[in-house]
């Protein structure tokens, strides 16, 4: 590398058992954790409804709380917000989920993908719009920085090795430009696939070699779960699956587990996003 820092991250020094993981599982998929959870909905879609209900308008949904959930637990376990390149370790400078948007749900209407960035300081309102202004962009036929350099390297002759092998060079030394990390959407803290819109079961998904997300979640479909209650009896709950994979380099088992659970929190009581932070840091 040329330079230490990136335009996209700061370098870490961290303790010498977690600087040499990098030399030993050199590859994100080589280093991933898999990690499945069926969260309880019930709450979280009463209160999208209640939400819509009051602004007479569809501004929120069970998705974007969930990309609410997300960034808030990134702002509170930052370490998540780790990314490794070069065998070297980096604290992203912002937070940033990427997911995929299908412009009309038909086999044959196209896909784009959308890249939404969120402040430490968003409420679940700003959150919100935030991801419906990033939806609506990808839904248009307005072409981003990303789709115009894609459109590019397809049309000319050797166009897509030329360029991929000139921009990881350019990335290896950490010299790639802002504006293209900026516009790649797998450069990003993690992203999201929301399988539950097409009514399909959450399956695990691998790791992109290329850019820097550390993780990947992907989103199920709906469904009812019996619950025990304290005095013993069940009853049948809205649920839903969540599948994550991980590069374990970037952090360890309990900040993890921490972080997992403060996800979950959120869905649980989504009214508990709706003031800014009082604390970056937060306990488990």
């Amino acid at each position: 590398m040329l330079f230490r820092d990136r335009t996209d991250g700061k370098r870490l020094r961290l303790p010498a058992f977690n600087a040499i993981l990098p030399f030993l599982m050199k590859g994100r998929n080589s280093s991933a954790v898999y990690f499945g959870k069926d969260i309880e909905v019930e709450n979280a879609i009463r209160y999208v409804h209640r939400k819509n209900a009051e602004s007479g308008a569809n501004a929120f949904s069970l998705f974007g709380l969930l990309l609410a959930a997300g960034a808030r637990t990134f702002f509170e376990k930052p370490d998540l917000n780790r990314f490794i390149k070069g065998r070297t370790f980096y604290a992203r400078h912002e937070t940033a989920f990427s997911f995929v948007v299908k412009k009309r749900l038909t086999e044959e209407a196209g896909e784009s993908i959308a890249k939404v960035r969120f402040e430490a300081g968003d409420t679940v309102y700003k959150m919100m719009d935030r991801i419906n202004e990033a939806i609506d962009f990808a839904k248009s036929e307005i072409k981003g920085a990303g789709d115009r350099e894609i459109d590019l390297a397809h049309r000319l002759p050797f166009g897509k090795s030329i360029i991929t092998s000139g921009f990881r060079f350019l990335d290896a030394l950490n010299i790639a430009p802002a504006s293209m990390l900026k516009a790649d959407p797998l450069y990003t803290s993690a992203f999201f696939a929301n399988l539950g819109s097409i009514g399909l079961d959450a399956p695990f998904h691998h790791l992109y070699e290329w850019g820097t997300a550390s993780l990947f979640v992907v989103v199920g479909r709906t469904f009812q779960k019996e619950v025990r209650l304290g005095d013993g009896s069940t009853v049948r709950r809205t649920h839903i699956g969540i599948r994550a994979t991980v590069d374990e380099r970037i952090s360890e088992g309990i900040y993890f587990a921490h972080a997992a659970s403060l996800f979950q929190r959120y869905i649980l009581r989504p009214e508990l996003m709706e003031l800014a932070p009082s604390s970056p840091n937060p306990g488990p």
